[in-house]
C-alpha cells in the first residue's frame, strides 16, 4: 500500500496499541477490559481501534460517548458489546436493543422515561460518588432498586454497575477511598433488593495503575491504551508507547536577513541572516497554538524550535545560517525520528494541559495511516470516524 510521503497525516501505530493494551491487562490478569474508543478513539479513529483491539486484542466489551459512536461501530463490523456513556433518545435505544448496544442509566428520570415509554434496555447503572458529572447519587440507589423491581418486567435488564474516579492520578489521594465507599454502599443495597449486576468497573487508566481492584470485573482504560499518562507531569509504573504521530513536510525554504520577523504579531525576530523553514501544519491540523515560540519538531533526525507563533495551516522552523533542511524532507510533530522522540505528553507539558486535548484536537480530515507489523495496513484519507 502506498501514499504520498509529502503530506501532512497522523500514523497511528497497532503494535504500540496492542503493546499498551498487554502492559494493561498486567495489572489484574484475572479482569477484562472495556476499552473506552469514544470521540474518535481519543483522536486515532474508533473502527480501526476497535477492530484491531477485538481481533488482534481479544477485547469483547467497548464504551463509547454517543449512540451515535455505537451505531457507526456496528456498521463497521464491530461484533462485540458497545456500552454507550451518555444519554440517547427513545429511538437510539429501540434501534439498539436487537444489536448488543447497552445504555447508561444516569438519572431516576431516565429509568422513570424508559418504563414510561415501553423501552426494552440493557443498561449499566452509573453511580456518581464525586464527579457530580452523570450518574445517580448514592442516596438515590434504594428508590432505583424499588423502581426497577417494580416496573423491569421482561423489559429492563440491569447488567453493570459503575463509577467514576476524580482524582486517582493524584499522588496520595484519598478520595478514591472516600468514591469507592460510596460505590459499594450502592451495590450493597443493591443486592440487598436481590439485584446483583454481572459487570462492576471503576478502574480508568489512573485507578488500574495505582489502586487495587477489588471487585472490579472489567478495567476500563482510555489514555493509557493510546501510550499517554494520565497526568504528563507524572511518573506511572507501565511501559507505554504512544500510538499517535504527526506527521508533515517542508514545504518552503528561504534566506532572511537578520531582523527578520516571523508569522502573526511579530513575536520571533531574526537575530543574524538566516533560513526559515515552513511546515505544512497548523492548528487546523492539530498543532496546539501553545507551541508558538515554545515547541520543537524533528527534521532529519534534529529538533528545531518552533519560531513564532503557530497559524492554521503552517508553522515555521529557524533552519540557521547553513539549513540541513530540504523542501520534501519529512517533519515530525509529534512521534519519532531516528533516536529522538516528542510524545504527546512532552507537547501536552508545555501548554499546562493532559495528552487528552492534545490527542482529540488531531484533525480527523487529514489523512491517517495505520500500521501493524511495521507496515501501512489502512491509509484513511480523510473524514475518520
Amino acid at each position: 500500500m502506498t501514499f504520498n510521503k509529502i503530506s501532512t497525516r497522523v500514523e497511528i501505530s497497532l503494535d504500540n496499541l496492542l503493546h499498551n493494551l498487554n502492559q494493561i491487562r498486567s495489572l489484574s490478569p484475572g479482569a477484562g477490559v472495556l476499552a473506552v474508543i469514544k470521540d474518535c478513539a481519543y483522536g486515532c479513529g474508533s473502527v480501526m481501534i476497535a477492530r484491531t483491539l477485538e481481533q488482534q486484542g481479544g477485547v469483547n466489551f467497548f464504551a463509547v460517548a454517543r449512540p451515535e459512536e455505537a451505531f457507526k461501530l456496528r456498521e463497521s463490523g464491530l461484533k462485540s458489546p458497545i456500552l454507550v456513556l451518555g444519554e440517547a433518545s427513545t429511538e437510539q435505544i429501540k434501534a439498539a436493543f436487537t444489536r448488543e448496544i447497552l445504555f447508561s442509566c444516569n438519572s431516576l428520570e431516565t429509568l422513570y422515561d424508559w418504563i414510561a415509554s415501553g423501552l426494552q434496555v440493557r443498561f449499566h447503572c452509573h453511580i456518581d460518588t464525586g464527579m457530580n458529572r452523570m450518574g445517580i447519587l448514592p442516596s438515590e440507589t434504594e428508590m432505583l432498586a424499588k423502581i426497577f423491581l417494580d416496573n423491569a418486567g421482561d423489559k429492563l435488564f440491569l447488567e453493570g454497575i459503575y463509577t467514576h474516579l476524580a482524582c486517582a492520578d493524584e499522588p496520595g489521594t484519598t478520595t478514591v477511598d472516600d468514591q469507592l465507599t460510596k460505590f459499594r454502599q450502592s451495590i450493597s443495597i443493591l443486592r440487598s433488593h436481590g439485584l446483583s449486576p454481572n459487570h462492576v468497573h471503576f478502574a480508568n487508566s489512573a485507578t488500574a495503575m495505582r489502586f487495587e481492584l477489588g471487585e472490579c470485573t472489567h478495567m476500563r482504560p482510555g489514555i493509557a491504551l493510546y501510550g499517554c499518562k494520565p497526568d504528563p507531569a507524572q511518573d506511572f509504573t507501565l511501559d507505554l508507547r504512544p500510538v499517535a504521530s504527526l506527521k508533515s513536510f517542508v514545504t518552503k525554504i528561504k534566506k532572511v536577513p537578520a531582523g527578520s520577523p516571523v508569522s502573526y504579531g511579530w513575536n520571533y525576530v531574526t537575530s543574524s541572516e538566516t533560513w526559515i523553514a515552513t511546515i505544512a501544519a497548523g492548528y487546523a491540523q492539530g498543532v496546539p497554538r501553545f507551541l508558538s515560540n515554545k515547541g520543537s519538531v524533528l527534521i532529519r533526525g534534529k529538533k528545531y524550535r518552533i519560531a513564532g507563533n503557530v497559524t492554521m495551516d503552517y508553522i515555521m522552523v529557524d533552519a540557521g545560517p547553513e539549513p540541513e533542511i530540504s523542501v520534501g524532507d519529512e517533519v515530525v510533530i509529534m512521534g519519532s525520528q531516528s533516536d529522538k522522540c516528542i510524545t504527546p505528553d512532552e507537547v501536552a507539558a508545555i501548554g499546562n494541559t493532559i495528552s487528552y486535548e492534545v490527542l482529540c484536537h488531531l484533525s480527523t480530515a487529514i489523512d491517517r495511516l495505520y500500521l501493524l507489523n511495521d507496515s501501512i495496513v489502512l491509509h484513511s484519507a480523510g473524514n475518520i470516524f
